[in-house]
């Protein structure tokens, strides 16, 4: 697993955030750090998001950056450039992940179903996000995946709430 992953991993949640005010990025990423959660995903669903990384990521470097909704090769290279540490994306587009792969970034395809799954595999990926986790099976759709596929990693996202969490 790649080093950044194992460092989510350890931490346990990844903040998924859609910054509207670029001048809250700043202060969003020190309130997480000292909240003891030192890492954010922020999503590329809002003009504002390559700037928020690149801020977030050149005056908090304490917080781990990524970004999500990753739906483009240009959309990658964005917010590489900007500072992002990973990459997510909601679904397994194999375009956007060979472009990730070629470039040496680190990419989370969504998965929802083992044929998603195996792509994954073939793409040489041992770390999927399952998306949308509770409409897709939550955690029982995730034991179930984890029994033919030993080696894959699942980051839930989409539904996970308190009352879940911790199945």
């Amino acid at each position: 697993m790649h080093e950044v992953l194992e460092k989510l991993s350890a931490i346990g949640i990844v903040p998924v955030i859609a910054i509207n005010d670029v001048e809250k990025a700043v202060p969003l990423a020190k309130a997480l750090v000292a909240g003891g959660l030192p890492c954010a995903e922020v999503t590329y669903r809002t003009a504002e998001a390559e700037e928020s990384i690149k801020r977030m990521a050149a005056e908090v470097p304490e917080c781990i950056v990524g970004a999500g909704t990753i739906l483009t090769p240009e959309q990658a290279d964005s917010a590489i450039a900007a500072g992002a540490k990973f990459l997510v994306s909601p679904g397994l587009n194999p375009k956007v992940v060979k472009h990730c792969i070629d470039k040496g970034y680190l990419i989370t395809p969504g998965t929802a179903n083992p044929s998603d799954v195996e792509t994954a595999i073939e793409l040489g990926l041992d770390v999927v996000k399952f998306f949308p986790a509770e409409a897709a099976g939550g955690i029982n759709m995730i034991k179930s995946m984890c029994g033919p596929y030993t080696k894959m990693k699942f980051m839930p996202t989409g539904g996970v709430n308190p009352g879940n969490l911790n199945n």
